[in-house]
């Protein structure tokens, strides 16, 4: 591989420099993802394993960072791009991958997928996978394995790891907290998109109960266990059964901000408010505790876009279209991540306030931003014709000389 240096000009946000250089700026405020993200870098003891993660993003979420920050994806993607001395670090140490132990190559893939430089993580576990080693090591392979492929191709190919990753905790020396780790993965993968099959989640399920009477399990762990078995109950509506593992959630969360006050600990605070907030609107279906969650979810990080976004689809699922375009435009204010998906949204909602200016408006900026997409510019083109709006002609001009673009596309969001 080769891997030259290229560098940026200053970028203001903290996310896009997080995602671009792992490492932002110290005049800047930074959101609680970033700010753990780095903080998990720079602290981290290489010579053993437990890299966390607050949040893993799609390759999308770094495609539409380097459009803002105008420099190409596949340098970003493949370390050419290295505006700080943590890609330097990242970059030298990929290049030397063969002289790293085990260990270290486990943890320099968990820090490359932590900004999504999926491809070279790979490259490096392939390297990891070349050594012998022992069940805790084929149990941290497979569960990073399972984290690109649930990012970069929808979970294609993920019964695998889960499989592997059960037949190492059975050989025994995968740690309790790591083994409900993968339970609460299972158990969330499988109601989502079922990327695991039923027997195998059926067993994580089984096995992420029977340990939940263990006090000695860490409460982060804990926290992510039952959030993410709070969407068994919740699947079928049982709102009592879902709110008391919620609850559970929060106070694992609390503990482990008091015993280690981070920026990870409070995002596994905020992460609690970002599924309750979804448990009000689509369980228990309140609005008044739907709306007070995604206001603490705001005023525990008021620097992340994505939960202003949160807002927005909760306004716009009760019908409170003009506060969902308010809380969508500040979504596209603050910046990545999801800045074209908060744009198509912003637009969808002031078209509902019948403020067509406005929504016009958006699927402009959403063009500038994606490139001349056609579905984009067609929605834009009827609903400027529908509202005579003086951009007809702007959307007819680039529809007749549409170029292949290949970019990101309006829709790109992960729950």
């Amino acid at each position: 591989m080769n891997y030259g240096k290229k560098r940026l000009t200053r970028i203001d946000s903290a996310f896009s420099q997080t995602m671009l250089g792992l490492a932002y700026s110290a005049d800047i405020t930074a959101d609680l993802f970033s700010q753990a993200c780095v903080e998990q870098f720079n602290n981290f003891d290489d010579s053993r394993y437990g890299y966390v993660f607050a949040q893993v993003f799609e390759p999308n979420v770094l495609r539409e960072v380097s459009v803002l920050a105008q420099t190409e994806y596949s340098d970003a993607a493949g370390l050419r791009c290295r505006p700080s001395t943590a890609m330097e670090q990242l970059a030298d140490k990929v290049e030397r991958r063969s002289s790293l132990g085990i260990t270290e190559l486990v943890n320099l893939s968990a820090a490359l997928i932590s900004v999504s430089r999926f491809e070279v993580a790979q490259v490096v576990l392939e390297t990891a996978k070349s050594r012998d080693f022992g069940s805790r090591e084929a149990f941290e392979i497979a569960m990073l394995e399972f984290v690109i492929r649930n990012r970069v191709a929808d979970g294609e190919g993920a019964a695998d790891t889960f499989h592997r990753m059960r037949a190492a905790i059975r050989a025994g020396g995968v740690p309790d907290d790591r083994v409900l780790d993968a339970c609460a993965q299972a158990v969330v993968w499988y109601l989502k998109r079922r990327e695991v099959p039923e027997e195998c989640f059926t067993w994580y399920l089984s096995v992420g109960r029977s340990l939940e009477g263990n006090r000695n399990l860490d409460s982060a762990s804990m926290s992510s266990w039952y959030r993410a078995v709070a969407m068994w109950p919740a699947a079928s509506g049982d709102k009592e059964a879902t709110r008391a593992y919620m609850t559970r959630a929060r106070e694992s969360a609390e503990a482990t901000f008091s015993e280690r006050p981070r920026a990870y600990e409070k995002h596994l605070i905020k992460t609690y408010h970002e599924s309750s907030v979804k448990e009000h609107m689509y369980v228990r279906r309140s609005c008044n505790d739907a709306k007070a969650s995604a206001e603490a979810l705001i005023e525990l990080d008021p620097l992340w876009s994505p939960s202003y976004g949160e807002q927005g689809e909760m306004y716009a699922a009760f019908g409170e279209f003009e506060l969902a375009a308010a809380s969508f435009d500040r979504a596209v204010e603050l910046g990545p991540p999801y800045v074209g998906y908060h744009l198509i949204q912003s637009a969808k909602a002031h078209e509902r306030c019948e403020n067509a200016d406005r929504a016009v408006q958006r699927y402009r900026e959403l063009t500038r931003l994606i490139g001349d997409d056609e579905v984009v510019l067609r929605t834009g083109l009827a609903l400027a014709r529908s509202s005579s709006h003086e951009a007809q002609e702007y959307f007819e001009r680039r529809l007749r000389n549409l170029p292949t673009v290949g970019g990101l596309s309006a829709g790109d969001h992960h729950e």
